[in-house]
């Protein structure tokens, strides 16, 4: 069957109990915002506080069965950045997710590309970003793909020169179908078909794509029946063109009782 998991939306205890339930896997997000250093902290509280979640975390992780990923800090974070200190920032925050990662016998960690349309020049954003996941890459095994995850790019195109551009195995895609349906020019459905075998991984949610209504956010991560995304047809697309990629249920914690009843309906989780 289909490798399928949760994310856990900051409500971890309650997401490994219908992980269990249903035999899926989980993406432990809660160390996107523990690794991140607060305004007024010292390195020792941000230490403390990573290492008390993962004592809480993982003998529980440890007696799941199940994938596990996890979700990378994503304020801030611009792979293509041309500030030194920004990059070392995030060098930082990432072999940090990395560290954690390994503890908690995650096998995938989402780090967002963190390019917004005008702020930097394209083609400059893609070639600081090939050497910064290099430069990432160069002391780590084989025992974590990076799935790098689209936000605000307008097409497919800037993660398909840069992860052909590092040309390495360990550094993929992770597609958000709902980023690419709210902040994109280009299909879904295109996304998957021109990214292809570059994509290892999905978050999956609904919108009602791009609103233009003052102070909403159109990522609104509903169910994935509760949007304009047509779910069939792109679960379709990802398995004809990606069937090896796992999928991971990435809207509200309160829609995953129906998001996962819609996934058996359709054959892809087990009664």
């Amino acid at each position: 069957m289909k490798e399928i998991r949760l994310c856990d939306d900051s409500s971890f205890d309650e997401t490994v109990g219908r992980c269990n339930k249903n035999r899926l896997g989980i993406e432990v997000q809660v160390f996107a915002e523990s690794i991140i250093r607060k305004i007024g902290e010292s390195e020792q509280e941000v230490d403390f506080r990573v290492e008390k979640e993962l004592l809480k975390e993982k003998p529980i992780l440890d007696n799941m069965n199940c994938g596990k990923s996890l979700h990378a800090p994503h304020a801030g974070i611009e792979t293509g950045t041309k500030d030194y200190y920004d990059y070392e920032k995030n060098m930082k925050y990432l072999n940090y997710a990395y560290y954690v990662a390994s503890k908690l016998g995650c096998t995938e960690i989402v780090a967002h590309n963190g390019y917004k349309v005008g702020t930097y020049y394209y083609p400059k954003y893609i070639e600081r970003s090939i050497k910064f996941w290099k430069d990432f890459l160069k002391d780590k095994d084989d025992s974590i793909t990076i799935c790098i995850e689209n936000q605000f790019e307008l097409d497919s195109d800037m993660l398909i020169q840069i992860i052909d551009g590092v040309s390495d195995d360990r550094l993929k895609v992770c597609l958000d179908i709902g980023h690419a349906h709210a902040n994109s020019i280009m299909p879904v459905e295109k996304w998957i078909e021109t990214l292809g075998n570059r994509i290892a991984y999905y978050h999956l949610h609904n919108n009602h794509e791009k609103q233009n209504i003052p102070n909403h956010n159109d990522d609104e991560h509903l169910g994935i029946c509760h949007g304009t995304i047509n779910i069939e047809k792109v679960l379709e697309y990802s398995e004809k063109y990606t069937p090896n990629a796992i999928w991971n249920l990435e809207s509200k914690v309160e829609y995953h009782d129906e998001d996962i009843e819609k996934l058996k309906s359709l054959g892809y989780i087990k009664r």
